[in-house]
């Protein structure tokens, strides 16, 4: 655990001793917030319960169920004053819920947590809740939560169900049926504990240490109050843990805490200016303008604050020592390879390979290749074993293009606009067409009447063909889009009308699949497929513009010839 703790290191992954231990510093970097639900909370020192004793019957009833005496089916107490401090210690704040029989019957107490849980990263809910022993209550709230976030597109999330039951493997059965098919993966009978993989969301089951009849209970599982935070960084690591994605936690936690800097940039002191701005170059544009300011002045937070130090050739030591074998085996011309970790590790870890370096063929005495000549697209296949490689290099690729692509950006009743870079989906008979928008970015607000609207067709084509673009269709299919520049002669023209905000807005249309439609002015419809990153479509489009506007010249073949030579 002293591995995990804070440190006066300039940066975490300078003292990071191995690959989960950087996983767990990126954690620690973003959580901030935990809140607790358990009707047993006490502050300070409560007298423990060691055993039962039978009350004798010379006694009145009202002394053998003294309310001095430390015990209730509902389970061990919960000492809140250990569990805050240790939280403090390690930078996170702990709110606790003590809810009352009432609060929890007549629905406050859900209407309290849910409201908690939207600035929560983490939640430790008691199995018992006054005295429920079979967990519907604590698992009644377990779906009001998840039902919140899946309203707001999913969110990270990790739950702990804190509980003295004697039987924990009851209650991890009972937490997973009722989960159903949204758990995609669980513990096994080798893992040291309970666990339970939604995607956004994590469940595990832990044991209040020194609860009544815990002791059937294996050790590993069994948590002290002043041990439970550092345990649950540990579990929400699992949520996180990866080198882009301890990038991406560290970014926000980046962003969070130097917020005072973007603040004081962004005074109040700006309003009158923006307001004046505003009234001479519009609405639409002038609000634009503000949230691309503020984007690039949270880049300059998160390279101030170094995030990408996180994926440095230290952190990829770390995690191919947790997940690249001692030896590959890959193919090369038909015939087996195998290369050593430490020369697999030297190829993706250096700076100035750019997909040129030699390995030694451990399988052939004297045989060397060149690895990025023999695999010139892609090692993605040698780096990940399980089949996986093309689907996530498709992943990667989708990122780096798109700036959006599914429904999840628009919560709410928020919807796409046709603007620069936008992708649509129409139809020529049965045949699916599709299109990409390349109307100047100035000219796609202010739309008051009709206005027609350039587009290039894009062809759909095979993974194996030459493309530019890659996409999931509105039914979730990979799409590989190629565009050609030189055909600029293609560019077709639909008319659409804006909306009172001066834009060209979609509809939202709901069924098997959630769809975003744009009507032109016929009626047609054009579903949204993708919106893709400006400096991504504003270079096609300037090679569009290139081969429009080129010269055609008249010259001797000779040096026609002579200009094509390579």
């Amino acid at each position: 655990m002293a591995a995990t703790e804070m440190s006066s290191s300039p940066h975490p992954v300078d003292s990071a001793a191995d690959y989960r231990d950087l996983c767990i510093r990126a954690a620690q970097e973003f959580l901030h917030t935990i809140v607790v639900v358990d009707d047993r909370a006490t502050y300070g020192e409560q007298e423990k319960v060691t055993e039962l004793i039978e009350p004798s019957f010379g006694g009145s009833s009202s002394e053998s169920l003294d309310s001095s005496v430390d015990f209730e089916p509902g389970g061990a107490l919960l000492d809140v004053s250990v569990l805050t401090d240790a939280s403090a210690d390690i930078g996170l704040t702990c709110a606790v819920l003590r809810p009352t029989q009432d609060e929890q019957d007549d629905g406050t107490l859900n209407r309290r947590l849910v409201r908690a849980a939207r600035r929560a990263d983490v939640l430790v809910l008691d199995w018992q809740l006054n005295d429920a022993g079979d967990g519907q209550a604590a698992l009644a709230l377990l779906s009001e939560v998840a039902a919140e976030d899946q309203l707001g597109q999913g969110r990270l999330r990790l739950v702990c169900f804190y509980t003295s039951h004697p039987d924990l493997e009851s209650v991890f059965r009972a937490v997973q049926d009722h989960l159903g098919g949204a758990v995609l993966s669980s513990s096994g009978p080798s893992d040291s504990s309970l666990w339970l993989d939604c995607g956004c969301m994590r469940v595990v089951v832990l044991a209040k240490a020194g609860g009544l009849a815990i002791g059937s209970v294996d050790s590993a599982l069994q948590v002290e109050e002043s041990d439970l935070p550092q345990k649950l960084v540990e579990e929400f690591a699992a949520l996180t843990s990866g080198l882009v994605s301890n990038v991406a936690v560290a970014s926000l936690a980046a962003v969070r805490a130097d917020a005072h800097r973007l603040l004081t940039r962004f005074s109040v002191g700006l309003d009158k200016p923006f307001l004046s701005h505003r009234f001479y170059e519009g609405g639409p544009e002038s609000e634009e303008l503000v949230v691309r300011l503020i984007a690039d002045e949270i880049k300059t937070l998160l390279d101030s604050a170094d995030v990408r130090r996180w994926m440095e050739p230290k952190a990829i030591v770390h995690w191919a020592e947790e997940h690249i074998a001692d030896q590959v085996e890959l193919t090369v011309k038909r015939k087996t390879a195998v290369i050593s970790k430490i020369e697999l590790v030297d190829a993706i870890s250096g700076s100035d390979h750019r997909g040129q370096f030699e390995v030694t063929n451990q399988a052939i005495a004297g045989h060397k290749f060149n690895l990025g000549r023999e695999f010139k697209e892609t090692i993605t296949g040698i780096l990940a074993s399980d089949g996986s490689a093309e689907g996530l290099d498709y992943d990667f690729a989708r990122l780096t293009c798109l700036a959006r692509n599914d429904p999840s950006p628009f919560p709410g009743d928020r919807t796409p606009i046709l603007t620069e870079g936008t992708v649509v989906r129409g139809r020529r008979g049965q045949e699916k067409i599709y299109l990409l928008c390349s109307m100047p970015l100035c000219d796609t607000v202010r739309v008051g009447g009709e206005r027609p609207f350039p587009f290039v067709v894009l062809k759909s084509v095979g993974s194996s063909d030459r493309y530019d673009f890659v996409a999931l269709s509105p039914e979730g299919e990979r799409l590989h889009l190629a565009f050609s520049t030189g055909k600029h002669y293609d560019t077709v023209r639909h008319t659409f009308a804006g909306d009172t905000s001066g834009v060209v807005r979609s509809r939202k249309r709901s069924g098997r699949h959630t769809q975003f439609v744009f009507f032109d002015a016929e009626r047609k419809p054009w579903v949204w497929v993708a919106e893709l990153r400006f400096q991504h479509a504003h270079r096609k489009l300037n090679d569009l513009g290139a081969a429009a506007s080129r010269v055609g010249l008249d010259e001797a073949s000779i040096l026609r010839a002579a200009s094509q030579r390579k």
